[in-house]
């Protein structure tokens, strides 16, 4: 994310299977994301694995079952749910689409994926004590039916892990360290939400490679929408209808409602705030004129895409607070100063709305209707949209940042958590 060394680099890719059926960790030598190369480059030593020490597996104490269901668990399910729409807008592209160069992510679509999987991956690494290897960032060859596998094996591997953890409440702190071999320690639990933010933001990139060569995902790929999906709210029939001919899904993922956990909600909501804060800084850094250059990304300019995201500030809030209205539009000539202080006064109003909301409010259902369309949420599901549209947006306006030769920032969640503390 934005030249993190902490989101962009990788590690040892050996893998720890943490499945249910064993009360031993086994350590798996091999990896379905690996197996490409293995066999066309058995050569690089870095993705050859050693066996690692007894002292590197862990005793299960307890049969893996998921007990709760939590946001954090959501969280996840939405993380697997938004990569595998992603890689399915995929399927039929040419290598050479795959491969072709564009100024944004990494580089390529292939190589934007293959740096979802390998990020996911390094993290698993450092969470279960792998020690710090290279990783190969090249994803020349890589099919995309093993980056899903690949994806697939470390979602299951974090759904144990979480489980593990989870009487704990992920408060372990780990110490590891960056691609660069500096030093750093998190709880488990801020790194497991770092993880997470860190793939909407490269989801974000990988949907602008797919829009250039034709393919979108209806409406987008919100936290949002995987709720619409996995709804356990009784939605308007003639609205399901048109959702549904519009390319949405509607309850087709069976889901329990997360539990309310207003410790996330709050961590979140403060990542929300400081990474606007320094986004604004860094728009404060180009021409004026670069902030309405069309850049065919996101709502097309900088400013448009900064007055979406007050306008979704604003339009929720007044949702939550029973003032259904349509989607605002802020003026568009609005000066970047003026969008920073109207932000700072949303910001207000939501942190205030947000310290009413318990397990019991959370529960109760709001009912937005964009477009006109009638579309219920629990409220507690529908506060983690804000933070992670905002994260979807914020990688587009860093790009355009970066290409009106703007002074560029650090805004993955680890560096709001060091500053914030």
């Amino acid at each position: 994310m934005a030249a993190s060394d902490r989101a962009e680099t990788t590690g040892s890719g050996r893998r720890i299977d943490l499945g249910c059926s064993t009360r031993h960790v086994v350590v798996k030598l091999e990896r379905s994301a690996a197996r490409h190369l293995n066999g066309t480059r058995s050569a690089d030593a870095s993705w050859q694995r050693d066996r690692p020490d007894a002292e590197n597996a862990r005793l299960l104490q307890e049969p893996c079952t998921m007990s709760d269901y939590e946001m954090l668990d959501d969280l996840y399910a939405y993380n697997e749910w938004a990569n595998s729409k992603v890689l399915s807008l995929c399927e039929g592209l040419t290598a050479s689409q795959l491969d072709q160069e564009m100024p944004i992510g990494r580089g390529s679509l292939r190589a934007t994926l293959f740096h979802i999987l390998a990020a996911e991956d390094v993290w698993m690494d450092r969470w279960t004590g792998i020690p710090w290897r290279p990783f190969p960032t090249d994803p020349e060859s890589i099919r995309l039916d093993e980056i899903q596998d690949g994806l697939d094996e470390v979602a299951a591997q974090r759904r144990s892990l979480i489980e593990l953890n989870r009487p704990a409440r992920w408060s372990e702190t780990i110490t590891y360290q960056d691609s660069k071999k500096n030093e750093h320690t998190h709880s488990l639990y801020d790194l497991l939400l770092h993880v997470a933010n860190h793939g909407v933001h490269h989801r974000a990139q990988a949907l602008h490679f797919l829009k250039k060569f034709g393919r979108t995902v209806p409406a987008g790929l919100d936290y949002i929408f995987y709720r619409l999906a996995a709804s356990t709210v009784d939605q308007d029939p003639a609205a399901v209808k048109q959702l549904q001919q519009f390319g949405l899904s509607v309850g087709t993922i069976k889901s329990r409602d997360p539990q309310y956990d207003a410790a996330l909600v709050q961590r979140l909501y403060a990542y929300h705030d400081w990474a606007m804060n320094e986004v604004f800084d860094m728009c404060d850094t180009v021409d004026v004129a670069a902030l309405d250059q069309d850049f065919s990304m996101g709502s097309g300019t900088i400013r448009k895409c900064l007055r979406h995201l007050l306008d979704a500030e604003q339009w929720w809030i007044d949702n939550w607070s029973g003032d259904s209205n349509d989607f605002p539009r802020s003026a568009e000539e609005m000066p970047l100063q003026e969008i920073q202080s109207q932000w700072k006064k949303l910001s207000r109003k939501r942190k205030r709305f947000l310290a009413t909301v318990d397990e019991d409010a959370a529960m109760k259902v709001v009912t937005v209707a964009p477009n006109g369309l009638p579309t219920s949420f629990r409220i507690g599901e529908s506060v983690l949209q804000l933070p992670l549209h905002g994260t979807h947006h914020r990688a587009q306006i860093i790009n355009m940042v970066r290409r009106s030769k703007g002074r560029l920032h650090n805004i993955d969640l680890l560096y709001a958590i060091d500053e914030l503390k």
